[in-house]
């Protein structure tokens, strides 16, 4: 049979007003369950378990496997000669502080249009999302010559651990010739953004140790407090406008990248930068820049942030000590070409050259950055669907400022990948009260289903 494609997309997407209310649900069933990977535990094998049946109420051929962590779901629907991956995660952020919540964080609650729950858009609403691009796409699979394939961890708002495991243990669980990965927002200019790569991560926890235990503070001219310790551990970081100063800290970027990165650049609004300021209250960003060498900043160089700093005494009220450890919790975040193990080791030797030798530092997690070349099938696929599904080309980013296991996908399993998802500019991501707009959740949907559509007649014509 040959597809009317244009006739197609107008199917799929009337078949997208009908159904979507059926995913909403789906959505709800999947936020009530509090998977957080950060607290392990009972919600995370419910959490499994539910995606895993909710597929399979849906046709797809569901398996589950570890690689010695939380349990990671592959599905697949269909039978064609060529497979699309899902990259997806159904763990989420701890939900604190739950006093700033104007709703129950694991109860989905609509109103005006917007629906609000702990992972709506990071990422249990794009889950949803997909399986209903899937349910109106699957009549036409065979036509398409397509089939879909789910990878659906458990472990992504940790950094991944296990997953390595997971690629190379089922390579062949996992062959693809082509995916979307997890996300993708909606701009203040209503133009949806598509992240090409995602940076690699490395999060460590620096510990400095003082006295054997807590010391009365009357004791403090002459009791050694690693607090002070820690303090002036970070002034050695960075310098007054930003920059690292770990010494390799910036080399080995992907070249590659780099000249794809600039082109694409190109087309960014820095309006959008200067909104985030004003929304975030701020006068200026580190180092004063703006414009293109603000999204330079950004997306094309690595970052050292602390994300969090302990000593001591810090709940109600006053308890005067000296603290016997103080510590600080850091996330580095190299891009493609860096090598997360190489600057793991330049870091720690830099501690010790400040005089830090003691310091003792603790890896959480560590992965490289990926990314995928804008010329890819999928990728030009995805670019002219989002033009039909929102009404304006969306704008294409070199890379996400945000970190993900996508080199796992992009380069062991030479996997291209394109950007999808049902965010906005204010979902409050890993913050009280995360939303998204049914609107873009309807809107993700019909972007999935008509790349997909594009995708099947590109390949087509490229043969």
């Amino acid at each position: 049979m040959v597809l009317n494609r244009e006739v197609l997309k107008s199917k799929v997407s009337s078949s997208v007003e009908s159904v979507y209310r059926e995913y909403v649900k789906v959505l709800a069933e999947l936020v009530r369950i509090p998977t957080v990977s950060a607290w392990g535990g009972d919600g995370i094998k419910e959490g499994c378990e539910v995606v895993n049946s909710l597929l399979k109420e849906r046709g797809w051929a569901t398996t589950t496997v570890s690689g010695g962590g939380f349990p990671v779901v592959i599905a697949e629907l269909g039978s064609g000669s060529k497979t699309v991956m899902f990259y997806n995660h159904y763990d989420v952020q701890p939900p604190d502080p739950l006093d700033e919540w104007v709703s129950n964080p694991f109860s989905l609650a609509e109103k005006e249009g917007l629906l609000f729950g702990r992972g709506v858009a990071d990422n249990k609403g794009n889950i949803a999302a997909r399986m209903a691009a899937a349910e109106v796409i699957q009549p036409y699979l065979d036509d398409l010559d397509l089939k879909l394939k789910f990878v659906i961890e458990g472990e992504e708002e940790v950094g991944s651990p296990t997953l390595s495991n997971v690629v190379d243990g089922y390579r062949d669980l996992l062959r693809a010739e082509a995916g979307f990965w997890e996300t993708g927002y909606v701009g203040r200019d209503d133009v949806l953004s598509i992240s090409l790569g995602f940076k690699g991560m490395l999060y460590v926890e620096v510990v400095i140790k003082g006295p054997n235990r807590d010391v009365h503070s009357g004791n403090a001219p002459l009791i050694p407090n690693p607090a002070w310790r820690i303090a002036k551990l970070l002034t050695t970081l960075k310098d007054e406008v930003g920059n690292v100063k770990v010494p390799g800290f910036y080399d080995d970027v992907d070249g590659e990248f780099l000249k794809n990165a600039e082109e694409l650049l190109k087309g960014l609004d820095p309006e959008e930068l200067n909104a985030l300021k004003e929304e975030l209250g701020i006068k200026e960003f580190v180092g004063g820049v703006e414009g293109l060498e603000a999204y330079r900043k950004l997306l094309l160089t690595p970052s050292l942030n602390v994300s969090g700093l302990y000593a001591g005494y810090t709940g109600k009220g006053s308890k005067t000590i000296v603290p016997s450890k103080a510590g600080v919790k850091i996330d580095i975040r190299p891009i493609p070409g860096q090598d997360p193990q190489k600057i793991l080791n330049v870091f720690k030797e830099y501690l010790k050259s400040q005089g830090f030798a003691d310091a003792e530092v603790f890896v959480e997690s560590m992965y490289r950055s990926g990314y995928t070349n804008p010329k890819e099938v999928i990728v030009k696929a995805s670019v002219k669907a989002a033009e039909e599904a929102y009404g304006k080309p969306p704008k294409v980013m070199p890379i996400s400022a945000g970190s993900g296991p996508m080199y796992l996908f992009t380069h062991v399993l030479k996997i291209p990948m394109t950007g999808a998802g049902v965010g906005y500019y204010g979902s409050r991501v890993h913050a009280p009260n995360e939303n998204i707009r049914v609107k873009d959740f309807i809107r993700g949907v019909k972007h999935v289903a008509l790349t997909l559509i594009e995708y099947s007649s590109m390949r087509e014509s490229s043969v």
